[in-house]
């Protein structure tokens, strides 16, 4: 059996090569009756592909060229751009830099200022207070001498009446003398 199976694959090999030149042959005669029948045809037709590739090539590295320089353009224009906002950026800062150190010179001359107006006004403050206390001192002074002045006019005058032995009609006049004298001194 296995002899049997040698001679068939022998066989199957030479069938296959047979096969293989037939095919060739017929492919060789195929093309020469295509070259007889479409001899011309067949090379203006390659000859119009031929031009319609090399121009489609053409306009393919025309467009590829143009697409990488648009690209160039694009990314000096996007670096541009970005540029021209760090740059904008910083100006921006450095000008809020410039407007804090102006507000805060603002703030410590306010600052200044507030302190010196409170010193002026506790020191007005003391000064009013030691004025009003220097004031309620005379005043209370003057009262204690014009109270001494009345005590002494009211003892004369007791004194007096004690000496005179006046009537009641005369010490009525005296005290009302005294009442308005003491209303005077306050007025």
């Amino acid at each position: 059996m296995a002899k049997a199976s040698k001679s068939t694959k022998a066989t199957d090999s030479t069938r296959t090569k047979i096969t293989n030149k037939n095919l060739e042959q017929s492919s060789n005669q195929l093309s020469s009756i295509r070259e007889l029948l479409f001899g011309d045809q067949v090379a203006v037709l390659e000859k119009t592909i031929e031009q319609h590739n090399q121009t489609i090539n053409k306009r393919l590295d025309s467009l590829e060229a143009m697409m990488k320089k648009n690209a160039l353009d694009f990314s000096s224009q996007l670096a541009e751009a970005q540029e021209k906002i760090v740059h904008d950026l910083e100006e921006n800062r450095l000008e809020h830099v410039s407007q804090e150190g102006i507000l805060e010179e603002k703030l410590k001359s306010i600052e200044n200022q507030l302190s010196e107006h409170q010193q002026q006004t506790e020191k007005e403050f003391t000064h009013s207070h030691n004025s009003l206390v220097q004031t309620a001192k005379e005043l209370e002074q003057s009262l204690i001498e014009e109270v001494r002045r009345l005590n002494g006019k009211i003892e004369a005058s007791s004194a007096e009446l004690s000496t005179n032995k006046a009537d009641r009609k005369t010490l009525a006049s005296l005290l009302e003398s005294m009442a308005s004298n003491l209303t005077e001194s306050q007025a």
